[in-house]
């Protein structure tokens, strides 16, 4: 928990993954957020530093329905302890899957909900993620890339809980593998720089980026037959704030869908801020960009908690 004035609104993030903590590569671009958000970084069950916490062991009762009450109960937490009638909530990628969940059950706690990376149909996202990424690859020129990306197909294989398997994540983990070469996950890269990030972290230990590693490999194992099954198509009216952040070049999350969700969405006020100089980690893509949006069009909604 970060921030350089007390009376700035709680910004609550809740990472994607699943169970990859944002804590270790925050330090990149929140820096500038703590000048006008109290800024606190979760690790979620299965997470990072709580994983460490638990011994390492799988937590194999881990669901949707819990972790969206480990988010509530921290809302509250928060709330209480630091006596804030609301605070903001920033989820990314599978962390949108919490946060529409949060927004929807507990509206009442939320200034705002923001989806970076929106989560809107997994089975649509992995099927227009993987058409995208042979598409790229295919537009560049990769052979090697086009090859086993069409060795996938079809992809990703599965249409309910009951037909995941390893194979099926093992074809998803080969995709990503293209997304982030083609410049799907990080703008203009062709790789991921998360482990050296993570390493020079200043809030993580060697130990706790080990855990994070194993945590991460858990969490895909317990959490990916339940995320088959989301689905928010048809989950449009909200009693908060909705804003929405999406990288233009994001096939991990496609923005397309992204958009067609918004245009659907109902809420108190909305808006969708579409970068075009971003992929998926619109945060470290974009860090500039995505700050003044926030503080100029999100952050007022919290005028009573606002620093004089």
């Amino acid at each position: 928990m970060r921030g350089n004035n007390p009376a700035n609104p709680i910004l609550l993030f809740v990472h994607g993954g699943p169970g990859s903590p944002m804590m270790p590569e925050s330090w990149v671009f929140q820096r500038p957020w703590e000048d006008f958000f109290t800024v606190v970084q979760w690790d979620q069950r299965g997470a990072g530093k709580t994983f460490a916490a638990a011994g390492l062991k799988p937590d194999k009762t881990m669901t949707l329905d819990r972790m969206q009450a480990d988010a509530e109960q921290l809302i509250d937490l928060l709330r209480t302890t630091y006596g804030k009638k609301k605070i903001f909530l920033v989820a990314h990628s599978f962390g949108s899957v919490i946060g529409v969940r949060v927004a929807q059950h507990r509206p009442d706690a939320l200034y705002a909900y923001v989806g970076v990376g929106q989560v809107v149909n997994v089975l649509k996202n992995e099927t227009m993620g993987y058409q995208e990424t042979l598409a790229q690859a295919e537009k560049v020129g990769n052979e090697a890339a086009v090859k086993q990306l069409k060795a996938l197909a079809p992809y990703p294989g599965v249409a309910t809980a009951a037909d995941v398997s390893l194979a099926a994540m093992f074809k998803i983990v080969a995709e990503r593998k293209w997304d982030v070469a083609l410049g799907g996950m990080r703008y203009g890269r062709s790789t991921d720089p998360e482990t050296g990030i993570r390493a020079l972290s200043p809030d993580y230990t060697d130990d706790d980026v080990k855990a994070a590693d194993l945590g991460e490999q858990s969490s895909d194992i317990i959490l990916f037959p339940q995320l088959v099954s989301v689905d928010f198509d048809k989950v449009t009216d909200f009693k908060c704030p909705v804003f929405i952040f999406a990288g233009a070049a994001d096939r991990t999350t496609p923005t397309p869908l992204a958009e067609d969700y918004y245009r659907r969405i109902h809420a108190p006020k909305k808006a969708f801020f579409k970068i075009e100089r971003a992929s998926h980690d619109v945060m470290f893509d974009a860090p500039g960009e995505m700050l003044v949006d926030m503080v100029r069009d999100i952050r007022p909604l919290a005028q009573s908690d606002a620093a004089r």
